[in-house]
């Protein structure tokens, strides 16, 4: 079973608020992202690494294991689409064969609003709870949606 899911699984701290009418994210802002984490999510162990750039990008690339196996991994990227901020992500097999559903651009998260503690895109909120990130992705299967959890320490 394939899940349509974004876990990138971080937390984004800000010391301004943001709204998506903010035709960029600061990329000062976003730069303790870099590095990796490591967590629990979806019945498994989830890990993360962030890369940074200098053009306000981050790209970041994401694991599920279970019981020792990978299930499945995304490269993520936070950026400017198509004039938006968001995050975009594409799904990939154990294999490294790509999802049928993201072969086009994948699955792009906009931008909701950013404050000192959360970041919220739609569908997908992390926030920074006493140095450990929670996130939050809201998960569609067939008309029903459903919240999953996702739980992350820096590694």
């Amino acid at each position: 079973m394939r899940l349509s899911i974004l876990p990138f699984l971080t937390c984004l701290l800000s010391a301004n608020v943001a709204t998506a009418s903010d035709s960029e994210l600061s990329f000062e802002a976003m730069s303790w992202l870099t590095g990796c984490w490591k967590g629990t999510g979806l019945g498994g162990q989830v890990e993360e690494c962030w890369l940074q750039s200098d053009d306000n990008r981050l790209t970041g690339v994401f694991q599920l294991t279970k019981d020792g196996k990978q299930q499945f991994s995304e490269i993520v990227m936070i950026a400017d689409f198509d004039g938006e901020t968001g995050m975009r992500v594409k799904h990939f097999d154990a294999s490294f064969n790509q999802w049928e559903s993201d072969q086009q651009t994948g699955h792009t998260f906009p931008l909701v609003s950013i404050d000192t503690y959360s970041i919220q895109f739609e569908g997908l909120r992390y926030e920074l709870i006493n140095d450990v990130c929670h996130v939050t992705l809201d998960m569609r299967t067939g008309d029903a949606i459903r919240k999953v959890q996702f739980v992350l320490n820096r590694n």
